[in-house]
């Protein structure tokens, strides 16, 4: 198939390289000079796992360009992913996709066969059939599944796998105005994702909605597990793993994202509630459980900080392990970590940070207020409680004994996912999240 993928960000290039390894004919069309410059040098301008090998293998059917039209005039599929920015009432603005339309209309006008545009990006319930559908109609003097086909066909992936995400889908799901559209767009998926998925296809407002709902659920769990270590905290002897472990076994809940630690971040998560929330209010209804989700959420910083504050001395340093949003990645958008460290510095505590991907990203949100360690030993040295912020089994593998030498002699060791629960850790005072104390 030929597709032209507009939007070459941090998921788009990932998609359209995976399309293209593939066997697709992929144009990827940006409007940011330095990325095409980057690509053309056939060189990656993005940081994500497992890229670079995997456009190593799309090269010879992947090109560049930043003419939109000529892209669409060459291809069968368009596929849209820009972005979609959060508005103030938390909806999503559709400015970016409706500058791609207006873009490509005039090819599409003259352009004979069918050709199908796709939408990728995150937006509200009805912006297809309200917005978008009639803006190509009204430019193009052509009608909907019967000249043109449209699909709504958003991704369900995650920043650090995005490329596993995708071609490993449990569900891909397709909102489309018309059978052959949607089975085209199928069919491109078919011949590309590594699994055997569910294709869920439906209306193009059932898509939308889908979309919103699947991240909010997802959520819900998240901030449920967080809800439930905080309960533990205060129970002598409870375990949240154990707990959350017996749950998860019943097939009606699931292991996934049940696991109390920090809350969701990221460039998805948070907004896609508040869009829940907003698409409520647009069309009368008041969400009652999204909101509580959210307070959750937000409420677990402070109960880190009330944690460590409640253990060591006032304005003692604080070496905080593990800053990005998840682990594998360098975002840190709504990072609970960085969210901490922000408390910390205002409640006059020094910050000593260390992460191995994530360092400069937080260097730019809080400038020269903390101490940037290029090794967690050197994050550690001197201070009185070493946090750890990440989900990553890698911190078993440290040197103990040396981080016991650097920090303060008793040490408050603060583990948010309790991955050094049971291994020998020396003399520090040991307090796993979610667990309560005897």
């Amino acid at each position: 198939m030929r597709i032209s993928f507009i939007g070459l960000g941090k998921l788009g290039l990932c998609s359209a390289a995976c399309f293209a390894a593939k066997g697709h004919s992929v144009i990827g069309v940006d409007s940011n000079p330095a990325v095409l410059e980057t690509l053309r040098a056939r060189r990656s301008p993005i940081e994500e796992n497992g890229l670079e090998d995997l456009l190593a293998r799309a090269w010879d059917n992947l090109s560049c360009e930043e003419d939109a039209a000529d892209a669409v005039s060459r291809t069968d599929v368009t596929m849209i992913i820009v972005p979609t920015p959060s508005l103030e009432d938390g909806s999503f603005a559709t400015g970016y996709v409706e500058t791609v339309l207006r873009q490509i209309a005039p090819v599409l006008t003259v352009k004979r066969g069918f050709h199908v545009v796709d939408v990728v990006s995150t937006v509200m319930p009805g912006a297809c059939e309200q917005t978008f559908i009639p803006l190509l109609e009204r430019l193009t003097g052509k009608t909907r599944g019967r000249d043109f086909g449209f699909v709504y066909n958003p991704e369900f992936i995650a920043l650090g796998s995005v490329i596993r995400d995708f071609l490993h889908p449990d569900i891909v799901l397709i909102g489309a105005t018309d059978e052959r559209s949607g089975n085209i767009v199928r069919e491109v998926y078919a011949s590309t994702v590594e699994s055997e998925p569910r294709y869920a296809m439906m209306s193009l407002i059932n898509a939308e909605i889908a979309k919103l709902s699947l991240n909010c659920f997802v959520t819900m769990k998240i901030s449920f597990a967080n809800e439930l270590a905080a309960l533990c905290e205060k129970i002598p002897g409870a375990d949240v793993d154990a707990v959350s472990d017996a749950l998860g076994a019943d097939s009606r809940v699931g292991r996934k994202y049940l696991k109390g630690g920090l809350g969701f971040g990221g460039p998805c998560f948070p907004r896609d509630n508040l869009a829940f929330q907003a698409a409520g209010r647009i069309f009368g209804y008041k969400p009652l459980l999204s909101p509580q989700v959210v307070a959750v959420n937000r409420a677990v910083p402070e109960r880190i900080f009330a944690h460590i504050l409640s253990s060591i001395p006032a304005n003692a340093p604080v070496a905080l392990l593990g800053l990005s949003y998840k682990r594998d990645t360098h975002i840190v958008e709504e990072s609970q970590a960085v969210m901490l460290a922000e408390k910390l510095l205002s409640e006059g505590f020094t910050v000593r940070l260390y992460d191995p991907r994530a360092l400069e990203a937080v260097r730019k949100r809080l400038g020269e207020s903390a101490v940037y360690c290029s090794s967690p030993y050197e994050a550690a040295e001197g201070a009185a409680c070493i946090a750890l912020l990440a989900d990553d089994p890698e911190f078993a593998a440290f040197d103990w004994p040396r981080f016991e030498r650097a920090a303060m002699p008793g040490a408050l060791l603060f583990d948010a996912w309790r991955v050094l629960r049971g291994r020998d850790i020396g003399n520090f005072t040991y307090l796993p999240l979610g667990m309560g104390i005897r």
